[in-house]
């Protein structure tokens, strides 16, 4: 039998005594993003713009914290925990300072995406012995399989809840794939992918991934969702190892996390050959027209550990705690570290 899902209080306690919530143009600013960080010993989530300010943080105590996704709304997140032992997805409410389990299952639940109608969720399982893609509605009931092929990875929504892409690999290369809310009408769309990920545009025309260029390294591209109108969107160094392409909400913006490789010729890498991860954000409208250099910027250095990142909904900037009365969370914060 499922057992009971209880809400918990936040025993990841927000620290929110460091925390100033002043209003002011942050409220306004629609290009944040939320990343994770063990830099302190505890997981912390930073907020940063894409000026590459670094907002304050709010730390939680739990021994992990991976792969979180926003709500619509911006009042709650989704995220990976092995809290008990295993990867099973929870849910964290900002308003209500309280923590949900989600799945309870022996296999490994993991990589959590929202829908943008708020109704599911979707993560990768091996529930039947190896990784696809499962549905379930955003309160954890219901649980769907949607596909039975393994080795699927990163599930991305389209703006109107009605598709789902990701990516599946085949030997040693990696294939993207379209395919309906309820798992029907799968198709392949681009392959020879190095690496899992990809994301889909606000406007639901795009999905921006990552492969390799002309010369052997990896950059970040982007194809029509017909399967036409390939784009290339950054020139990186051979020694360049990209993840986690994800696009703004304003459709303006790409995030991604680039990792140097120390030895890029060593024929078996190991942690240590890898420097530390650092966020980057690339223009979709600038790095068009074969200036993609100018239109790449670093925004983080130095904090990375565990790496997770996701763009925050401009609702999480208004919280309104009850009916009465509305109260900025977060207005523009004092920067803290940089």
């Amino acid at each position: 039998m499922r057992r009971t899902r209880t809400y918990v209080v936040l025993g990841m306690v927000l620290l929110l005594s460091s925390l100033q919530f002043v209003s002011s143009g942050w409220a306004a600013e629609s290009d944040v993003i939320s990343f994770t960080s063990r830099k302190s010993g505890n997981f912390t989530l930073h907020f940063t713009n894409t000026r590459g300010e670094i907002l304050r943080h709010i730390t939680f105590k739990t021994p992990s914290m991976y792969g979180h996704t926003w709500s619509p709304d911006g009042g709650s997140f989704s995220y990976t925990s092995n809290t008990d032992g295993n990867n099973e997805i929870y849910v964290m409410d900002i308003r209500k300072k309280t923590q949900r389990q989600l799945t309870h299952h022996p296999s490994s639940d993991s990589g959590p995406a929202w829908s943008p109608n708020r109704k599911w969720i979707t993560f990768v399982s091996d529930r039947r012995g190896k990784d696809d893609i499962y549905r379930m509605d955003a309160n954890g009931e219901n649980v769907m399989q949607l596909t039975n092929q393994g080795e699927c990875h990163g599930p991305t929504w389209s703006p109107d809840s009605q598709s789902i892409a990701f990516t599946s690999s085949s030997e040693e290369n990696y294939f993207i794939y379209v395919m309906g809310a309820d798992g029907r009408r799968l198709r392949r769309l681009v392959g020879n992918m190095p690496v899992p990920g990809c994301t889909w545009s606000p406007d639901g025309k795009q999905i921006a991934f990552i492969s390799r260029d002309a010369e052997g390294g990896m950059d970040i591209f982007s194809i029509d969702v017909n399967g036409k109108n390939l784009r290339q969107l950054t020139w990186s160094d051979q020694s360049a190892f990209i993840s986690e392409p994800v696009w703004s909400p304003s459709g303006k913006w790409i995030a991604y996390v680039l990792t140097e490789v120390m030895i890029p010729l060593k024929p078996i890498l190991l942690p240590k050959d890898f420097a530390d991860p650092v966020i980057y954000i690339v223009n979709t409208v600038d790095g068009a027209g074969g200036k993609p250099i100018k239109a790449t910027k670093e925004l983080t250095r130095g904090f990375m550990f565990g790496t997770s990142l996701a763009w925050v909904p401009e609702g999480f900037f208004s919280v309104s705690p009850s009916a009465e009365k509305r109260a900025t969370l977060w207005g523009k914060l004092k920067q803290t570290e940089k």
